[in-house]
């Protein structure tokens, strides 16, 4: 429904003058008493004009209480103006030519994700940073202690997940509870939530209404999320958490799209994700809609992929409005990650290989893997050329408990610290150079090998990986890396040529990530 007409007389008010640092976002709020209809219908947005001419067009979200926001996040330094455009009088024709953008100073905040356009397979920011993706699952973020103001057990697991290094963070929307724990099982458990996104209850909903409260709460995490840098990989829907949606192709379900749409998109740390486990939309045209309204209502064209979508993603008449690969990948990980990146030229990221167990047992998935065999998956998929999504069961899904820390976490760091350091985005998967494990490499001047123990490879018993260095451009240097403890050994390699490698014999058990370089 179009709301066409206020209380007001349209008017030009100038709005105070506004200082807020590039990336960074800043509401622009608007009153208006007495809109007939649908508050959540009315049609609001903002022109910015920025430095150069950039013109960013945003459209603006109810809030509740009579007011109307516009969230903008300047992308560039300089002055900026804004003019509102809307049939209703009172939120028409407002106008800030006062807006001062300054520089960023949060050294973890970079603006926008993007493609890197030299090398298609990686990402990089708006200012120019490679971004290694290192991510982690939490889908049920927004929702720990979500009634506690202090959000003190969200803002654990934040600050658990960045000191460890993990930069992208995969979470919902919303979701109501989980099949395998049912109800709040212990004060761990936080499904079903206590706010629905919509008007109602989940039970008894009112689909033409959105709920402001549920958003503010969910404001919070974005920020905190935005102040550590850690990019949040929103997923829109969920299908299988027994939430209570609009019905499919509807005006409510379009309302939603574009509502979350509008409400999150100045946030330079999103990306959209259509939904968890997309494969359970059985309409593709759909899906396809609903993509290309988040898309058109995004002023900022942020990126876009959907989470385990097969037969949609290799699809060209349909997978031309998504950016990046999100996989869920339980038996082919390491070919799977080679052949979608080689599809489409694009990043792939393997987002759900393992369920970490829980330190303490706790109600949750039932599938659960020793933290050895998550690290072991993890540098599989990496070098194989994509990114990987950590999955701890005790702080997926509606289940939050960060504490005791997984032992997962600190093997994540070490890996992170080891690749980051690689021009991995310059490397390219090459299995053909090894025997005994993936090999990442940029031929002739670094490579990167994944050495498990093992009986031998080419019949030469304690050998764990053969690999062809006959194209490397001199000496070189090698460094063995304990994947569990960090430790270090280093070594040299005389000359190009094919070598054979056992780990060093202090590493034990241990798997390690084997680097050459060239001198």
């Amino acid at each position: 429904m179009k709301v066409l007409a206020g209380l007001f007389l349209a008017v030009c008010v100038s709005q105070a003058a506004v200082t807020v640092e590039q990336y960074h976002v800043h509401d622009f709020s608007f009153h208006a008493a007495g809109v007939a209809g649908n508050p959540f219908d009315v049609d609001l947005t903002a022109e910015f004009m920025g430095p150069g001419g950039v013109r960013i067009v945003i459209p603006g979200f109810y809030d509740g209480d009579d007011t109307w926001k516009i969230r903008f996040a300047p992308t560039a330094v300089g002055k900026w103006t804004m003019r509102t455009i809307s049939p209703v009088s009172a939120l028409n024709a407002q106008a800030d030519d006062n807006i001062t953008a300054t520089a960023n100073t949060n050294k973890a905040i970079h603006g926008a994700l993007l493609i890197d356009p030299l090398h298609r397979a990686h990402f990089v920011y708006q200012d120019g940073t490679h971004y290694f993706l290192m991510g982690y699952e939490a889908d049920w973020l927004w929702g720990a202690d979500m009634l506690d103001p202090d959000r003190k057990v969200m803002h654990h697991l934040i600050d658990q997940i960045d000191a460890r290094g993990f930069n992208h963070v995969l979470v919902n929307v919303y979701a109501y509870d989980t099949s395998w724990a049912k109800g709040n099982t212990n004060q761990w458990d936080y499904g079903p939530a206590p706010l629905y996104v919509f008007g109602g209850t989940n039970a008894q909903p009112d689909h033409t209404k959105l709920n402001p409260e549920f958003f503010k709460i969910y404001d919070g995490m974005m920020q905190a999320l935005q102040d550590k840098g850690i990019v949040a990989n929103v997923m829109l829907k969920v299908y299988n958490k027994q939430v209570n949606w609009p019905k499919p192709g509807s005006a409510d379900e379009a309302r939603y799209f574009r509502y979350v749409t509008a409400r999150y998109q100045a946030y330079s740390n999103i990306v959209w994700d259509f939904s968890k486990e997309a494969y359970n939309e059985k309409d593709k045209n759909l899906e396809r809609r609903l993509i290309d309204l988040v898309r058109a209502t995004d002023g900022y064209h942020r990126l876009t992929t959907a989470h385990d979508n097969d037969g949609y993603d290799w699809n060209a008449d349909w997978n031309s409005n998504l950016d990046f690969r999100t996989d869920q990948e339980h038996e082919h990980w390491m070919e799977m990650a080679i052949f979608d990146r080689n599809l489409r030229q694009w990043p792939y990221i393997n987002s759900e290989l393992y369920y970490e167990r829980g330190v303490d047992d706790l109600p949750t998935y039932p599938k659960k893997n020793d933290w050895q065999e998550q690290v072991r998956g993890a540098y599989e998929v990496y070098l194989s050329g994509g990114y990987f999504a950590y999955y701890y069961s005790n702080t997926a899904w509606d289940l939050v408990k960060p504490d005791p820390e997984p032992p997962g976490m600190p093997r994540f760091q070490i890996l992170k610290e080891n690749l980051s350091v690689l021009p991995y985005w310059r490397m390219d998967p090459k299995p053909e150079l090894a025997v005994g494990g993936p090999c990442l490499a940029l031929p002739g001047q670094v490579y990167a090998f994944y050495v498990k123990p093992g009986s031998g490879s080419g019949g030469t018993k304690g050998v764990e990986i053969t690999v062809n260095l006959t194209a490397l451009q001199s000496s070189g240097t090698v460094e063995w890396v304990n994947t569990w403890t960090g430790e270090k050994a280093v070594d040299g390699v005389p000359k190009p040529g094919v070598y054979t490698y056992h780990r060093p014999a202090f590493f034990g058990d241990a798997p390690a990530l084997l680097v050459v370089k060239a001198n």
